[in-house]
C-alpha cells in the first residue's frame, strides 16, 4: 500500500513545470526552428549550387546511373545462376551416387548369384567326390567291395538329386556363351574368306570381278576397240552372280575375258581407210601392205631425191577387232583396189599440146576430149599451160601420186624502150644500148597421178642476173621539116561496126577482107604518117590505096578503097577516117583489103584482135 501511494504523486511532480522553464522551453524551440529553417535554406542553396554545377553531365550521370543497376543486376542474376546451378548440380551428383551404388549393388549380387551358378555344381562335384571317396573307404572297410560299389552308387544318385537343379542353371549360362562364340568364330572364318561376283557371259563364267563397274569398264573398253560399219552394234549382257573367289580380274584381264567369250563374233583383223572412210576389211594385213608398198614402188626411183611417192589418197591400214561377219579375203580386197572407179581425171596442159595430140595421148578421139570439156569447142581457146582439162571418167581405184622437184634456169626476156627523137628522120631508127636477156633459177613441183601431169606449181624463183632493156631512138623529123606521130603500139579495127570476114590471109591472099558498104568509113588502125596514097599506092591491083607507117618497124595497108582522105606524108591519128570503102582495083564487091606488117613480115590480125568478136566465112 505504501507503495502505490507514492507514484501518483511522484507522477503528478513531473507534470508540473516552472514557467521559466516553460519560457526556455519555447526560447529553444524557436531557435530550433529557425536554426532548422536556416539550414533547410542553406541544404536549398547548395542543392541548386550543385544542380547547377552538374547539369551539363546530368545525362552523363544518368548513362553511369543506368550502367551501374544494369552492372549489378546482372551481376546479382550471374551469382544467383551461379548458385542454383550449383543446388543443381549438388542434387544431380547426390543422385547419380545414389544410383551408381545401388545399381553396383545390384550389379555385384547378379554376379555373385551368376558365379555361385556357375562355380556351385563345380564345387559340389568336387565335394561329391571327397564324399564319395571317403563312403566308399568306409563300405569297403565295413563290408567289402560290394558294399562300397553299393554305397557308392547310392551317394551319387543322392548328389545328382541334390545339385541336378545346379547343373541346368550352369547350362543355362554356358550354352548361350558357346553359342556366341560359334557364332563369332563362324562369321570370322566367313569373313576372312574373298567374295566377288561370278560373270557369266554367252553361258560360260569367264571370271571373278569386284563390282559391277569393273565388267561396265571393261565392256566400254571393248567396245572403243571395236571398229564397226554402218548400222551395226555389238553388245555383250552378263549375268552376276555372287562366289567366294581366290583372286578377282581387273579391268585388262575382263576385257581379255569379254574377247575370249565373244569370239564367234568378232576377231582381230586390218581395216583399210581410204580418206578417212572405211572401205574394206581383211584377216591378211601383212599381204596388203605389201600389195601397197609394191603400188607404190612402181614409180620410185632410187636415184632421184627429188621425187617423193604417195598415195593420191590418205590411206590408212588400222589393226583393230572387227565384226567377223565383216572380214574379206585379202585377195578379194587387192581385187578391189587393182581395179576401176568412176572419178574425174584431170591433165594439166604442157607447152606444144594441141587437141589430137591430147587425145591420143589418152587413147580418146578429139571428138571425146571435147565433149569431156565443151571449152575446146571455143575458136578462141589457145590452150594455156597450166589450165586443166578432164581426160577420164573412170579411174583406178587406188591412185599413186609423185611429187617431183625440178630446178631449171629459164630466160627474161629484156624489155625495149623506145624514145622518139626529131634529129632523125621519120621511120630511122638507132641503137643507144643493146639489149640482154637476163636469168632466173626457178623450182617447179611437178605432180603427177598414175604418171599423168596433173599440176604443176612455181615452189621458188631466184634471179640469177638481170635483164639489160635495149634503148633505140627513132626518127619522128618529116621531110617538110614537121613532126611525125608514131604508134601506139596497139591496134583498132579498121572498119567500125562491120566484122564480118569473107576471106583470112592465107595462101596467095597477103590480107583480110573486111566486108562493109560502099562509102563506110575506114579509120587508122594506129597512128603514123602516111608513106603512100593514090592509085594503086600499095601495088598493083589495089586500086585507091593508103599504106601507113606507125614506127617501130610496123605498118599497115588499105586497098580497094572507093575515096582516100589523106595525102603522103600526112601525120594521123588512131582511129582517124583516112578513106571509104569500095570495089576499086582487082576486086569483087565492096569490102576493105586489109595488111599489117612487123619488121617486115606479113602479120595475121587474128594475133591481134578477139576472135569471138569477129564474124567470119568459115570456107
Amino acid at each position: 500500500m505504501p507503495l502505490r501511494e507514492k507514484r501518483p504523486e511522484r507522477e503528478t511532480k513531473r507534470h508540473i513545470i516552472p514557467e521559466s522553464l516553460k519560457q526556455r522551453l519555447r526560447s529553444l524551440r524557436l531557435r530550433f526552428a529557425h536554426a532548422r529553417q536556416t539550414v533547410l535554406a542553406r541544404a536549398g542553396i547548395w542543392l541548386h549550387r550543385r544542380r547547377t554545377q552538374f547539369a551539363g553531365t546530368y545525362h552523363a550521370w544518368l548513362l553511369g546511373q543506368w550502367f551501374y543497376q544494369v552492372g549489378f543486376g546482372a551481376e546479382y542474376m550471374v551469382v544467383q545462376a551461379a548458385r542454383i546451378l550449383a543446388t543443381v548440380a549438388g542434387m544431380v551428383w547426390h543422385g547419380v551416387r545414389w544410383a551408381a551404388i545401388r545399381l553396383a549393388k545390384t550389379l555385384l549380387d547378379w554376379l555373385l548369384d551368376i558365379w555361385r551358378d556357375l562355380t556351385g555344381p563345380i564345387t559340389g562335384v568336387f565335394r561329391g567326390l571327397r564324399g564319395l571317396r571317403h563312403t566308399a573307404k568306409a563300405g569297403y572297410a565295413g563290408d567289402g567291395a560290394p558294399a562300397a560299389a553299393k554305397n557308392s552308387a547310392a551317394y551319387v544318385s543322392r548328389g545328382l538329386v541334390q545339385y541336378g537343379r545346379l547343373v541346368s542353371r550352369m547350362a543355362s549360362y554356358l550354352l548361350p556363351v558357346a553359342g556366341v562364340v560359334l557364332f563369332a568364330v563362324t562369321v570370322g572364318d566367313k569373313l576372312d574368306q574373298n567374295y566377288a561376283l561370278a560373270v557369266e557371259c554367252n553361258g560360260q563364267v569367264v571370271g571373278y570381278v569386284e563390282d559391277e563397274l569393273v565388267f561396265d569398264e571393261a565392256r566400254d573398253k571393248v567396245r572403243s576397240r571395236i571398229v564397226l560399219v554402218q548400222d551395226q552394234d555389238w553388245n555383250v549382257e552378263p549375268t552376276f552372280t555372287l562366289a567366294s573367289a581366290d583372286t578377282v580380274m581387273d579391268v585388262n584381264e575382263t576385257a581379255d575375258a569379254i574377247l575370249m567369250a565373244s569370239s564367234d563374233e568378232i576377231q582381230e583383223a586390218v581395216g583399210l581407210e581410204l580418206d578417212g572412210q572405211l572401205v574394206a576389211i581383211t584377216d591378211g594385213g601383212d599381204e596388203l601392205r605389201q600389195y601397197l608398198d609394191s603400188r607404190k614402188a612402181e614409180y620410185e626411183q632410187p636415184d632421184n631425191p627429188n621425187l617423193r611417192v604417195e598415195f593420191l589418197q590418205d590411206v590408212q591400214v588400222v589393226d583393230g577387232l572387227y565384226a567377223s561377219e565383216t572380214v574379206r579375203g585379202v585377195q578379194d580386197v587387192i581385187a578391189m583396189l587393182s581395179g576401176v572407179r568412176e572419178q574425174q581425171q584431170d591433165y594439166a596442159i604442157q607447152a606444144g599440146d594441141s587437141l589430137t595430140l591430147v587425145a591420143s595421148r589418152f587413147d580418146l578421139t578429139s571428138a571425146q576430149l571435147t565433149e569431156l570439156n565443151p571449152k575446146l569447142a571455143d575458136p578462141s581457146y589457145n590452150w594455156p599451160i597450166g589450165d586443166t582439162l578432164v581426160v577420164h571418167q573412170e579411174v583406178p581405184y587406188l591412185q599413186v601420186k609423185t611429187i617431183e622437184t625440178q630446178t631449171v634456169e629459164e630466160v627474161v626476156p629484156f624489155t625495149k624502150q623506145v624514145n622518139r627523137t626529131n634529129e632523125l628522120n621519120y621511120g630511122k631508127t638507132r641503137v643507144v644500148q643493146t639489149g640482154a636477156d637476163g636469168a632466173d633459177q626457178v623450182t617447179y613441183e611437178y605432180v603427177r597421178v598414175n604418171g599423168i601431169l596433173t599440176q604443176v606449181t612455181e615452189v621458188e624463183r631466184v634471179r640469177l642476173y638481170d635483164p639489160v632493156t635495149e634503148i633505140t631512138e627513132e626518127g619522128t623529123r618529116l621531110p617538110d621539116g614537121g613532126v611525125g606521130m608514131l604508134g601506139t603500139g596497139t591496134w583498132t579495127w579498121p572498119v567500125p561496126g562491120y566484122t564480118y570476114v569473107s576471106q583470112w590471109m592465107g595462101g596467095r591472099h597477103k590480107g583480110t577482107d573486111i566486108c562493109a558498104p560502099r562509102g563506110t568509113a575506114i579509120v587508122a588502125a594506129d597512128s603514123g604518117v602516111v608513106i603512100k596514097s593514090g592509085w594503086n599506092g600499095a601495088g598493083s591491083g589495089y586500086g585507091y590505096s593508103i599504106v601507113i607507117q606507125h614506127g617501130s618497124g610496123r605498118t599497115s595497108l588499105y586497098g580497094h578503097c572507093d575515096s582516100l582522105n589523106v595525102y603522103v606524108g600526112q601525120s594521123v591519128e588512131k582511129g582517124q577516117v583516112i578513106a571509104t570503102v569500095g570495089n576499086t582495083g582487082y576486086s569483087f564487091g565492096n569490102h576493105l583489103h586489109f595488111e599489117m606488117t612487123q619488121s617486115g613480115y606479113r602479120r595475121d590480125i587474128r594475133e591481134f584482135f578477139d576472135r569471138s568478136t569477129i564474124r567470119y566465112n568459115p570456107a
